[in-house]
């Protein structure tokens, strides 16, 4: 595939560079996967509508969130190990974010980071935050976040049971949760992992190689 068109040229892309064990992270849901699939369902039946016999100079897109000038309604939303699907995978999606003119949301659970992020991008970046047990290591983050002029905090609310995803448990020795601990929030020991992981400020180990089609 010489250039890829659509988000499904893409995901085609993804499936044949990316050990299959970091495309099921990404691509898998929980349980039955019926959310995952009426996430694609709800939002196929959205459609934009045409407005004909109107003037359209100077049409433009641009709008604020949250008070930040972008130049589309759109943000890019966390994801979990992104570092693992490409090296370095959260800074250049922020980069490119910023290019665009859009947020970029970072994960607790990323690869680089919120240092690493700060390094490469010039303005405000979003922070996604689980609220874990652990309330020091979230206070120490969300420091982090305020000094490195993170635009808005985005809070998750509706983890507090992790649901069995059964891509998983399927067998393979090593699956990328493991990384941090058996879940973000029973944060005994995960708080003190993820101090070696992304977030531990102690400068940055670039985790995974850049995968070959």
């Amino acid at each position: 595939m010489s250039k890829p068109l659509t988000i499904a040229d893409l995901k085609t892309m993804a499936r044949r560079r990316v050990p299959k064990m970091f495309f099921d992270y990404a691509d898998s849901g929980a349980w039955t996967e019926g959310t995952y699939r009426a996430n694609e369902d709800d939002f196929s039946k959205i459609k934009l509508r045409q407005r004909v016999l109107v003037d359209m100079t100077n049409r433009s897109l641009a709008t604020t969130m949250v008070g930040q000038d972008v130049s589309m309604p759109v943000a890019l939303a966390p994801t979990g190990l992104t570092g693992m699907q490409h090296a370095d995978g959260e800074m250049l999606a922020a980069k490119a974010a910023e290019e665009f003119g859009v947020p970029f949301t970072l994960s607790t659970m990323s690869i680089c980071s919120i240092e690493d992020v700060k390094s490469v991008t010039s303005k405000p970046f979003w922070f996604q935050l689980y609220v874990m047990k652990d309330r020091g290591f979230i206070e120490r983050l969300i420091g982090r976040a305020k000094a490195a002029g993170c635009g808005a905090l985005v809070v998750t609310a509706d983890l507090q049971i992790l649901g069995q995803r059964h891509k998983d448990m399927d067998g393979r020795p090593v699956r990328p949760a493991a990384f941090l601990g058996r879940h973000p929030l029973d944060q005994g020991p995960v708080g003190r992992q993820a101090d070696h992981q992304g977030h531990s400020g102690r400068g940055r180990r670039t985790c995974c190689r850049r995968y070959r089609r």
